[in-house]
């Protein structure tokens, strides 16, 4: 397996003594002696004393150190250019798996995992926020949260060093609840229903996060959620491969269409997607909806246009996660046996071929 191990932390150098830098280097040995290669990418792989039992791939990021940044503009600006820069070394190794150490204010390794669609592992030693508020002074601490968030939100899985640290961890609610819309913002789509439902749930739902993924004439809509920082991302029209790597790190996909026709005729792509990544789907009880989900046993439906029922359905499954996710789960294996693009093209061939053998056969009598 090829993993890229990123330790964003300036204080932390890769061939220091100190104790951080120890626990790099042996888990990449240890790593690496289980057949792994392994990448490491730190602002600090300059010689500093100590040196790796094992050949390992070196890439220097450049730092983030919030304490010299004086806007929170200007901070952002380096945390982004961090994130670009691993971005263009993950594209050439083509990691398997994102393995971070977590960091202030860095958001780097979850946001390749998300972009290339891998795995992101993310492992805390410490409540970094908390001890730079105690015992120091923490800068910027607004965008402190929101790439905390990030970071946490984004993991497919967090290693802590203790049990108190975990239940620490827990306890401050560090896997949010991810619900997302991919897809263009029209009326139709029910973004208005979206945004209404959200708000409501938000109120009940305290690690409730909403992603979107896409653009178009109710963007405008968005602006009544009144979320916090934390608790909505936008990230714009994508790519399509993009698109796909960002929903598969949520928990619910939203496809909230409306009645906005006396039938409805559409073929709701974002609900296959959404099974086909494993993302529990909450949908319209619209159309072919309810038989692609199964009657319910790979989706939930809800009345369109009902916000409070949509609503009702987030907060159930942000208080029962393990449900949502063994649903999508089972979307997953109903999407990939029954919903494929290879599935499509075989049955058009086959159509193909039997009306040009019974043309043949036509033209031959």
């Amino acid at each position: 397996m090829r993993l890229l191990y990123v330790s964003a932390d300036p204080g932390v150098p890769v061939f220091g003594h100190k104790g951080a830098s120890v626990h790099v280097r042996e888990l990449v040995t240890a790593l690496s002696a289980e057949g792994a290669r392994v990448a490491i990418a730190s602002p600090r792989i300059c010689p500093e004393g100590d040196g790796l039992e094992v050949s390992v791939d070196l890439v220097e990021l450049p730092p983030v150190i919030a304490s010299t940044h004086v806007g929170e503009a200007s901070l952002h600006a380096a945390i982004e250019t961090q994130a670009d820069e691993l971005l263009r070394f993950a594209e050439q190794y083509k990691p398997e798996a994102v393995y971070e150490r977590y960091s202030l204010h860095s958001r780097a390794g979850a946001s390749v995992a998300t972009t290339l669609g891998v795995p992101h592992f993310l492992e805390v030693n410490a409540p970094l926020r908390d001890e730079e508020l105690r015992f120091r002074s923490l800068s910027h601490p607004e965008l402190a949260v929101e790439t905390e968030a990030y970071a946490y939100g984004s993991a497919d899985r967090i290693f802590a060093v203790s049990v108190a640290l975990a239940d620490s961890l827990v306890r401050g609610g560090a896997r949010n609840f991810v619900v997302g819309f991919a897809g263009s913002l029209k009326p139709w789509h029910g973004i208005e229903v979206m945004v209404d439902a959200v708000r409501r749930a938000a109120a009940d739902i305290a690690s409730l996060r909403l992603e979107i993924v896409g653009d178009g004439p109710c963007a405008r809509a968005l602006e009544r959620l009144r979320l916090s920082r934390t608790g909505y991302i936008m990230h714009g029209a994508r790519p399509h491969g993009e698109t796909l790597g960002i929903l598969s790190s949520w928990d619910v996909g939203l496809a909230p269409y409306v009645a906005a026709a006396p039938t409805f005729y559409f073929c709701p792509l974002k609900v296959l997607e959404y099974m086909a990544a494993g993302v529990c789907p909450v949908a319209s009880h619209l159309g072919d909806i309810p038989s692609l989900l199964g009657d319910g046993e790979c989706g939930f439906l809800v009345p369109p246009g009902d916000a409070p029922a949509l609503a009702s359905t987030l907060v159930e499954l942000a208080g029962d996660r393990a449900r949502a996710a063994a649903v999508g789960a089972r979307a997953r294996s109903r999407a990939r046996a029954s919903f494929s693009w290879r599935r499509n093209a075989i049955r058009i061939l086959d159509s193909l071929h039997s009306h040009v053998s019974d043309s043949a056969a036509y033209a031959h009598t």
